[in-house]
């Protein structure tokens, strides 16, 4: 095996860069002999031409012939001028390629003199830049910054082992750029991994190794530490190398792009900020070229609409609209893009099918070399409401100012103007077409008697101090015929935030047939009156009649029960059992007139003579009357629930809740235990009772009739009573401004509610 010589590896290697700095840069080298005048190009001339690599000899006239006609005389005259004059050859020409095409190019060169100055030879290099020339005329860009792109390769042309990315060479541009030197570059495997940014290293890292390892070219984005200690953003351009599918070396170009991420993050913060200012607009936004074809629109228009984003990109604006609503707004979108602007109120309709009103602005634009449409749309449904409502209080004012019997008037004190309504007219006479209303001649019109008085409440209710805003005044106001009426001014002063009054709104009504019928009525009181002390000395002596009455007529009842006893005792022998079911009839019938007739009494006295107040704990006052009535010992049991400690009059209490427990217990069904719940509910004004029993009920027809005197359901045949003490119970309460009724279920209990008012 031959060893590889030195010189050798050093040729290849050059060679191996010189075809990579090529190919990344479009550019080729050539070389022009001036002691055989013979010319050399690389391959990369050949095929920056067009050519296959060495395709033909080349001669110093084939390297004239391939320049452009227009540019050969000053070609050969800045040659001429390198040579003669010792300056630096450097020009930018144009080159015909083997297709015909034209290309720019850049040619850059160094001149080689022997000891006595004369030319040896000339090694130079094309660079294409034909990109750049379109560049420059398609982007219009200052011609300093195009020559400096022309003539400058702004970047870090680079060679790194593949699988170390241990640097073999970087470019002198790699001082300008970063700071640091090609030594200090190449000095240190880990150099350029150690100086990328720690947040972008294990990416860019990794990222270079698997797109290498895949064998693929790649590009990417990273931050750099610079000798300064500051950071640049890099490009790195990275061209894969491989034999047989394992790549050996990488070669790339390395590009300051701080100043483009810089103005990327700026443009994004920017569009970040319109969009979040669309999206956030209390309108719907919208964009739309001439076809129809929406391009932006904000999120409040899917909400309102119902309609998805997806649904919304293949949506012509009209399809918002239906009937008639739709060609009004293809009208006004023509409008927009002949005259350039619009406003339209129509009404949207959504994918639900509801109808929502809306105030649309339009204007034509040029976005992106279309001209389209776009605009604004306002929900105006709360506007509409009102506008409705208003619209229907004004209608309901006018209504009201003609049908009401008052005179409405409105000052507007900013404005010292004041307003009447028709009532001034059907009411005092006033001819309105005829009359200018002002607050000077409302005052005139008052009754000099009522005057000073109306003006200083005015002028109190003017004070921004004051805090009353409605006033309500009698008074007497002078009519158009010279009479005076009677009046009841009612008015409301509105403020401002200082307290000043800005307008006042008052309605007048005529009082005057209500005056008459005050004075008619305070003479039918008077007479009322004397009525009302009649009736009560005639009720006193009723009271008495009743009460007398019925103690002398017990008299006789308690005769016939004693001859009828002593009659059954002295005769009872004689007599046969017809007569003596007789007797006892007579006898009963005399105890039952004798307790109707007590009853009534008792009925005559409920409320009499009973108006002192007492403290009453209804637990214990309960408790107590059961135990009077013995009722206690009997089977049963009684409940208390909540009974509280109120103010009222006993002796009234006492006819409720006696009459209404010993019915609970007359009432008791004989197969079971009685059981008689005693509760109380506190209620906003009264206290609410109830005594609730599990007898033998009643039918819902007699719920009313059953408080009314002598009132006895059929059932109560078998049963003692006389069909007054519920009576009894029913004024007991009413005596205490309460209401009593019944619940009841027939054969499973009754319950009877009655409330009491409280007493401070």
């Amino acid at each position: 095996m031959n060893a590889t010589k030195p010189t050798e590896v050093l040729t290849t290697s050059s060679t191996v860069l010189l075809k990579n700095l090529e190919e990344l840069t479009s550019s080729g080298t050539w070389e022009l002999n001036f002691r055989d005048n013979t010319l050399h190009w690389s391959e990369g001339v050949f095929l920056m031409l067009g050519y296959e690599p060495n395709e033909f000899e080349v001669t110093f006239e084939k390297g004239v012939s391939v320049l452009h006609p227009d540019d050969r005389d000053r070609a050969l005259a800045h040659m001429n001028e390198v040579l003669s004059q010792n300056i630096e050859y450097s020009i930018r020409k144009r080159l015909i390629k083997k297709d015909g095409a034209i290309i720019h190019v850049v040619s850059k060169a160094n001149l080689e003199r022997d000891e006595q100055g004369n030319p040896v030879y000339m090694i130079g290099i094309f660079q294409d830049v034909t990109e750049f020339i379109k560049t420059k005329k398609k982007l219009k860009k200052s011609k300093i910054v195009t020559e400096i792109l022309i003539e400058n390769i702004d970047g870090i042309f680079w060679e790194a082992d593949a699988q170390t990315f241990q640097f073999t060479y970087v470019s002198p541009q790699v001082e300008k750029i970063t700071g640091y030197s090609r030594e200090e570059w190449m000095g240190s495997p880990r150099f350029w991994s150690d100086h990328i940014h720690p947040e972008d290293r294990d990416f860019a890292v990794n990222f270079c190794h698997l797109e290498s390892k895949a064998l693929k070219d790649h590009k990417f984005d990273y931050r750099f530490l610079k000798k300064d200690g500051t950071y640049i953003w890099l490009n790195d351009r990275v061209k894969v190398l491989h034999e047989n599918g394992v790549p050996f070396k990488l070669a790339g170009l390395m590009v300051d792009i701080t100043h483009e991420k810089e103005l990327s993050t700026a443009l994004n913060d920017e569009l970040r900020l319109k969009q979040n200012f669309i999206q956030t607009l209390p309108s719907v936004f919208y964009l739309f070229d001439q076809s129809g074809k929406f391009l932006i629109w904000n999120s409040l228009l899917q909400s309102i609409s119902g309609f998805s984003e997806k649904e919304i990109q293949h949506m012509h604006p009209l399809d918002f609209f239906q009937g008639s609503e739709r060609d009004l707004v293809k009208q006004h979108i023509q409008k927009v893009l002949e005259q350039g602007h619009t406003e339209l109120e129509t009404a949207l309709t959504s994918k639900a099918g509801k109808t929502i009103p809306f105030i649309f602005t339009a204007s034509r634009i040029n976005y992106q070399g279309k001209i389209c449409v776009f605009g604004t749309g306002l929900d105006i449904s709360e506007i509409t409401t009102n506008r409705s409502l208003l619209s229907q209080s004004i209608e309901r004012f006018e209504f009201l100012a003609k049908a009401t019997n008052d005179a409405i008037w409105d000052f507007d004190v900013a404005n010292n103007s004041l307003f009447w309504a028709d009532g001034f007219q059907s009411l005092f006479g006033y001819d309105l077409a005829q009359i200018q209303p002002s607050l000077d001649l409302l005052i005139s019109l008052i009754h000099p008697e009522d005057r000073e008085r109306i003006v200083a409440i005015i002028e109190d209710y003017f004070n921004p101090k004051c805090e009353q805003n409605k006033w309500l005044e009698e008074y007497r106001f002078k009519k158009a015929d010279g009479t005076y009426s009677y009046v009841i001014d009612k008015a409301l002063f509105i403020r401002d935030r200082k307290g000043q009054v800005t307008r006042i709104v008052g309605s007048m009504q005529d009082i005057s047939p209500r005056k008459e019928y005050e004075k008619s009525l305070q003479k039918l009181n008077e007479e009322l009156e004397a009525k009302v002390k009649a009736l009560a000395i005639s009720n006193l002596e009723l009271e008495q009649f009743a009460f007398v009455a019925s103690h002398d007529l017990q008299e006789p009842l308690r005769m016939i029960s004693s001859f009828m006893g002593l009659l059954k005792r002295k005769y009872g022998s004689q007599l046969d059992e017809k007569a003596d079911q007789y007797i006892q009839f007579a006898i009963g019938g005399a105890k039952r007139m004798q307790r109707i007739i007590l009853e009534l009494l008792e009925l005559s006295r409920v409320g009499r003579n009973e108006t002192d107040l007492e403290i009453v704990n209804t637990h214990e006052f309960v408790n107590d009357i059961i135990e009077g009535l013995a009722l206690k010992n009997r089977k049963g049991n009684f409940i208390f629930e909540g009974l509280p400690e109120i103010k009222t009059n006993k002796a009234l209490l006492q006819h409720i809740f006696l009459n209404l427990i010993s019915n609970a217990v007359k009432y008791a069904k004989k197969d079971i235990p009685l059981e008689v719940k005693i509760s109380a509910e506190e209620l906003k004004d009264h206290w609410k009772f109830s005594v609730q029993d599990n007898g033998i009920g009643i039918e819902e027809e007699y719920f009313d009739k059953i408080f009314v005197i002598f009132q006895r359901i059929q059932r109560d045949i078998e049963y003692d009573g006389t069909g007054i003490g519920l009576s009894i119970v029913k004024k007991a309460v009413e005596k205490l401004e309460g209401e009593i009724w019944v619940e009841s279920e027939l054969d499973k209990g009754s319950t009877f509610f009655f409330t009491v008012k409280k007493i401070a």
